[in-house]
Formats: C-alpha cells, structure tokens, sequence
C-alpha cells in the first residue's frame, strides 16, 4: 500500500552524485536511526543494513539518462515500511519520485497516513530553485497578482504540464480566507503549489479567463495535472488544512508512478545488463544466477505489493471522494447575499424548483430536467433546523432571554436595543432589520413575532 507519493523535479544543475548524497545525509543525520553510515564513494549496491533498518544505492546507466536513487527500509512491529527515492537524470531534467509504502497490514483498520519524509523538505534547502512547468516549487504561498494572473489561468484550463497539483485559496466576499494560505502552504510543500486570492479585481479577471472554473467566495480549488478539480469548502469550526492535506496526499496515492521511476524498474535494469554482459561472455553464470534470485524475490514483492494496493485502493473510493471535495460544475454561480445558514441559497433554488414542479406548467423534458437537478443536489433540511432554533427563541412569551440573546447571536444576528424593542439585524446588514417586543403581552404577541421574524428574512 502506498502511504505518500510525490515527484519534485530537481534543479537542472543536481548531479547525480549530488542526489545521491542528500539521500545519504537524510538517513545520516536522523535522530531516529540505528544505521552505523559513513563517508565511503557511493557506488551502485552500497548497502547499510542492520536488523531494524536498511538502506541500499542504486546507479544504472539507461538509454535516455543515469537512473539512480536509494531504497530506505525501516521495520516496525507488524511490518516494515519502505521509501523509495528514485530519480532520473537526463540532459533534459531530472525528475524524482519519492514513495513511501507498507506491505502486509489491514486497509480496514489502518487509516493514519505517514508523514511527509523529510528527504522532501532537504531536496527542497539543497538542491537550488525548482521549476515545474516554469512554477516554482517552494514552501511561500503565492499571491496572485497581474503578473501571474496568466500562469495561474493556464494551470486552471490545464494547459501547462506541472507536475504537481495547484491548491487555490479564493477570499470570501467578507475579504477573509477559509485558511490560512501560508501555512497551507508550508504543509503542502513539495506536494502541491498554493495560490491565494489577494486583489479582488484580479479575481474577476481570473474567473473570466476561466470560463467561471476559479473557486470563488472563500471556496478553495485544488486543480490536478491531468485536468481533473475539486472544491472544498466548510463553515464549521474542523481542521481545514488536515482535510485538504490527506485529500491531497489521499489522491496523490493513487496516481501511477512512471516506470523509470520504480525501484523495481531500475532493479530490472541491472538484471537485463548482467543477462547481456553474460551473452556476451563477459560475466559468470553465478553472476547471473545472483541476479535471477534477485529478480524473482523482486517479482514476488511487487505481487504483494500490487495485491496490497488493490485492496487498498477498493477501501478507498469513498473517502477519495467525500462531500465536502465537490468535482462537478456548478450550473449557478453562489450569490453574494450572505447566508443565514449553510446551503441557504440552493435550498431556496430548491424550493423554487420544487413549486415549478407542482404547478404543473411546465413540459415533459422541462420536468425531467428540474427532476434531475433535484436529484443531484440532495437537501440538507439546514433552513428546518434553523426555523425551529428561532421559533423556540422567540415563542417565549416571557419575552428574549439571555440565553435566547445568546442562540440568535450564535445564528448570526446582531442584537440591540431600540427602546421597548430589541432590533435583530442579520450580520450588521441595516437593509434586513426586525424589532421585536421586549416583554411581549401575550402568547399570541410571541407567536406575531416568530410569524414577523419569518416573513422579514426567510
């Protein structure tokens, strides 16, 4: 099972010896490990091992470029975990995947996602600026402005070739963001580019270069390479930068890995050059019967390992794709009227749909259409739930408690007191206003205000 999976395209100045050493420093100067590692040349099958953990060099000359990498294994108490770090470098550029996955365990009862290995975070420090498609891979948020207004639409309408996903972090009309982009950004690095909404003007610019796809209204986007999106947005108080990364790292999991960037692929390699060498005379047949062994312990792996994934990847497929990560085009834009409670604007849709269809004037195909949007916008009930929080405030007929003060600020209102009355406005919005008695007369006046309340704002 694949844990976490990325690719960094290297600064084109990276040598291979370079790499080679930055993977070896990753391990060397970890806290955590037992490895006795020096300073020896590092060299095709250099190993460290022990009982715990191990670790072991590849270098293998291919026909496009030098394929290289390292393979850190490290045992736990029902299994063993394995990193895979392997790039290839050409004249062209010198991509890098780094994948980090486990064998042998229940998908059923082992949720917890590994954290980012840390070789990401020195690839980043050590290497020199990284550009994918020309978008610089660092751990700053960036601001969108007129000069990279343009870059962002192409990433947008998937015309660039980034490797990596393009996190978006539109500004709520109110002129604040769901999260904050920084630190989004500095969770995500290395995993995903973050952009954030600071003009709005140029918001309305991005959206008409868009065709309207740009999350928008405090909505954040998250773009993928191969076109795909998806949305997110919550009002509730939960941890949004966790859900947006294990949705990220979740996602990333299932994308396939390029061969020349498999550990087992450049494994194969070393083995089709010892068969050549041997044919060609130049190498023992213990040589070769080394390598056969080897390469079929690496077959039965990777069967396990696919079976793992399989299994893993059935697990997956509903929380790959939760509700609150929407991948469909919305066919209405969302108002800027702010909402006295999630999903007010499409229940309202919604009502005025459902009495289109009970009024009976309207075609077949036009019922069948309203039908289908119906269908695929599922009602919370948010405004039913909201009505009977306001009905118990203000049916009292002892008048607005403090706790009934309380419950109507927590819903949204603003409170104050205009002589005799209470004046409830929704947010500080003077255009929706409503006085309500302070010690109404009787049931009945109680009642008045609940029925006046509704008729003012719902």
């Amino acid at each position: 099972m694949i844990g976490f999976n990325t690719v960094l395209p290297l600064n084109k100045e990276t040598t291979v010896e370079m790499f080679l050493e930055i993977c070896r420093k990753w391990q060397k100067h970890s806290p955590y490990r037992t490895l006795e590692i020096d300073d020896k040349p590092i060299v095709d099958g250099l190993k460290y091992i022990n009982d715990q953990e191990s670790m072991e060099f590849v270098v293998v000359a291919g026909e496009v470029g030098v394929h290289c990498g390292v393979r850190y294994i490290k045992k736990d108490v029902d299994c063993e975990w394995r990193t895979d770090v392997v790039g290839l470098r050409t004249n062209v550029d010198f991509n890098v995947t780094i994948v980090t996955s486990r064998a042998n365990f229940n998908v059923a009862t082992y949720t917890r996602l590994p954290l980012k290995p840390y070789i990401v975070s020195l690839f980043l420090q050590e290497t020199g600026v990284m550009l994918d498609d020309g978008i610089t891979v660092e751990v700053e948020a960036k601001s969108v402005t007129r000069d990279n207004l343009s870059e962002l639409a192409s990433i947008i309408n998937n015309k660039k070739k980034n490797l990596l996903p393009v996190v978006y972090v539109s500004k709520h009309f109110y002129g604040n963001h769901l999260t904050d982009p920084k630190r989004l950004a500095l969770k995500l690095s290395g995993l995903a580019h973050v952009y954030f909404e600071s003009d709005t003007s140029v918001s309305h610019e991005l959206r008409h270069l868009t065709n309207e796809k740009n999350a928008y209204n405090g909505n954040i986007g998250i773009y993928w390479p191969n076109g795909d999106q998806n949305y997110y947005y919550r009002r509730d108080d939960t941890d949004h930068i966790l859900n947006i990364i294990n949705f990220v790292k979740k996602i990333l999991n299932t994308r396939k890995i390029a061969n020349e960037n498999r550990w087992s692929y450049v494994q194969g390699l070393k083995y089709q050059s010892t068969v050549d060498l041997y044919r060609k005379g130049e190498s023992e047949q213990k040589d070769l019967i080394e390598y056969a062994l080897e390469e079929n312990q690496d077959l039965k792996e990777q069967i396990e390992s696919l079976e793992s994934e399989n299994r893993y990847l059935h697990s997956q497929v509903e929380i790959l794709t939760p509700s609150d990560f929407n991948n469909r085009t919305a066919i209405l834009l969302k108002g800027s009227e702010q909402e006295l409670f999630p999903n007010e604007q499409i229940e309202l849709v919604r009502e005025i749909l459902e009495e289109k269809l009970r009024s009976g004037s309207c075609s077949k195909r036009v019922e069948a259409i309203i039908s289908s949007i119906l269908a695929s916008n599922e009602n919370s009930n948010n405004k039913d739930v909201f009505i009977n929080k306001i009905k118990l405030v203000l049916n009292s007929s002892n008048g607005l408690s403090r706790q009934g003060k309380r419950e109507l600020q927590s819903l949204g209102f603003e409170l104050s007191e205009d002589g005799k009355h209470f004046k409830i406005k929704i947010k500080g919005d003077e255009r929706f206003s409503h006085s309500i008695s302070k010690s109404p007369s009787d049931v009945r006046a109680a009642k008045n205000n609940f029925s006046e309340f509704k008729e003012r704002f719902l």
